[in-house]
């Protein structure tokens, strides 16, 4: 820590700042290997400016691939089952951040922000927060909560059972060469990087200048794929990479299902045009571009930082909350324990790694070394830090350091919407477990993440032994059977507590205002029965549906 403090204090010396400033921003859905190069053709300068004189972290993974938690989880330096808190509206306790409804408590007060504010630092948040618990829709409740109900669902007729629209949907392109597309981020953009100007001029005319820590949060890269003709026409669309994707029946049942609740299973009448390869070409080339914009922005933070005269004491840290399916494995959207999904891009440049030769990091870190990582840069004495972290801090491989006391492993988890049941990774850097559930409903998934980047050849069955040491590795940090279990629990307190306080449940849960309203109304009483069935029954995590129709193929029940 006293080499780190001299190292801050040496390089800001120069405009009398005794820790440096910080500019955090974090963007939606960004598949953290579209910032490794060659892996895609998205031209990001500004972010390539930054790598060539910082660290690039390439095998940096959110620790929960969905918004709301992904954030409580980074904000708080806690993984994501253990945030205990009152559920909104219920005061139902709940162990985790389980889905998007669930979040830190609204009081929370040992946020990143909170400390930083507390230990000297003018504190600017703007943008995306979205990471207290209550937020989202009733629609993101009530299909969490029901992992468990076997619904019924005939993918032939209707597509299945599903609760999103848009990875159906045709990605739009704008007719115009207008540089900002995506206007509310551009707007919080122009509205920091204001306030940082001020705070710059500040800092030069004061005799104790004070540091600022500048937060935006990005909705760009979220679905839907939106750009126009100006960032489309950045992308070499002859170069994007197309994924092969293998027959619905042939899948493992996990990602059946989620492909399916993702309504990326389109019925036989609306196949055609969703198998095309040119339909995937254009979704990943508009998916691209956004991130080609959202470069854009960050090159707004860098040119008024180095305008200001501020450069030579600002560190930079540029990462995404979670990744994007962006059509592999047949799906779009986040929540799934894939890499596209779940691993993350993460530079960080600060005034001592510039005029270095650039350095990626290679051993796994994640989000929850954010929080250690920003106290350290900001020189936060560590008796300001939260009693608990469950993180490491970064700042060892920042400076060039040869003793990084980091686990060798990084796990991420989700319970939430849009998956059919509790999934868990752990990964090295080279091999990656995941485990669904207690670990007995489906068989494990384990990938070799050099020689099969798009983790399609599962080795699970062939390496018995190392799947045997993950899963105790797995074990030490998140006691997955437990928490598996406790999420089925919940799911049925939380749905129980709902429907006694709503009188007109059934007319909400058949709303045409919820994303599910299709496949819920094309056989209401079945189901409804399926809720019933699934509320008399206890607690239990259940496997993955295999099949184009359920209950069975031989059903002859109108779907």
């Amino acid at each position: 820590m006293l080499l780190l403090v001299a190292s801050v204090v040496l390089a800001v010396s120069s405009t009398k700042l005794a820790s440096p400033n910080i500019v955090f921003l974090i963007c939606e859905s960004t598949d953290g290997r579209t910032y490794r190069e060659g892996f895609a053709p998205v031209p990001i300068p500004n972010i390539k400016g930054l790598a060539s004189e910082g660290v690039q972290f390439d095998t940096h993974y959110s620790n929960v691939p969905v918004c709301c938690p992904s954030r409580a989880s980074t904000w708080s330096g806690r993984l994501p089952h253990k945030i205990p808190h009152q559920q909104m509206g219920t005061n139902l306790t709940v162990q985790g951040v389980w889905n998007n409804y669930e979040g830190l408590p609204v009081e929370y007060d040992q946020k990143i922000m909170d400390v930083m504010n507390a230990s000297g630092y003018h504190v600017m948040i703007s943008g995306k927060e979205d990471w207290s618990t209550g937020g989202h829709s009733l629609n993101v409740r009530l299909n969490s909560w029901t992992m468990y109900t076997r619904f019924p669902y005939n993918i032939n007729s209707t597509g299945g059972w599903y609760d999103e629209t848009m990875c159906s949907e045709e990605p739009t392109i704008h007719d115009n060469n207008n540089r900002e597309v995506h206007i509310s981020d551009w707007q919080a953009v122009n509205s920091t990087t204001q306030w940082i100007k001020t705070k710059i001029d500040e800092q030069k005319a004061a005799a104790n200048p004070v540091p600022f820590f500048a937060y935006q949060g990005m909705v760009i890269v979220h679905p839907p794929y939106v750009t126009n003709n100006y960032w489309l026409s950045k992308i070499d669309q002859s170069k994007v990479t197309v994924p092969s994707w293998e027959p619905l029946e042939d899948i493992h049942p996990c990602d059946l299902q989620s492909s399916m609740l993702k309504k990326c299973t389109p019925s036989n009448s609306d196949s055609d045009s969703f198998y095309s390869m040119s339909r995937r070409r254009e979704v990943r080339s508009v998916y691209y571009a956004m991130i080609a914009e959202f470069d854009a922005m960050v090159g707004e933070y860098v040119r008024t930082v180095k305008e200001g005269g501020a450069w030579d004491s600002t560190v930079f840290i540029v990462t995404s909350d979670h990744g994007d399916m962006n059509m592999e494995h047949q799906q779009f959207y986040k929540m799934v324990q894939y890499d596209a999904s779940s691993r993350v891009p993460l530079v960080i440049n600060a005034p001592w790694t510039r005029g270095k030769p650039p350095r990626v990091v290679t051993k796994p870190t994640s989000h929850i070394d954010l929080f250690p990582t920003i106290m350290e840069l900001g020189n936060v004495p560590v008796a300001r830090w939260p009693s608990v972290l469950d993180g490491t801090s970064l700042v060892g491989y920042v400076n060039d350091s040869s003793s990084v006391e980091h686990s060798q492993y990084v796990v991420s988890q989700f319970h939430g919407c849009n998956i059919a049941m509790s999934w868990y990774l752990i990964t090295d850097g080279v091999y990656k477990l995941v485990v669904f559930g207690t670990g007995v409903e489906e068989e494990p998934q384990l990938f070799h993440l050099i020689s099969d980047v798009a983790e399609t050849n599962n080795i699970a069955k062939a390496n018995p032994t190392l799947v045997k040491h993950l899963q105790a590795e797995l074990e030490k940090v998140v006691p997955y059977q437990a928490v598996s279990l406790d999420v089925a629990k919940y799911n049925q307190d939380s749905f129980r507590l709902w429907k006694e306080n709503n009188s007109d449940w059934k007319s909400q849960m058949s709303s045409p205002g919820l994303r599910w309203a299709v496949p819920f109304n094309v056989n209401q009483t079945a189901s409804f029965d399926a809720i019933a069935q699934w509320l008399d029954e206890a607690p239990a995590v259940k496997s993955c549906r295999t099949g184009i129709v359920y209950p069975s193929a031989s059903w002859g029940g109108e779907l």
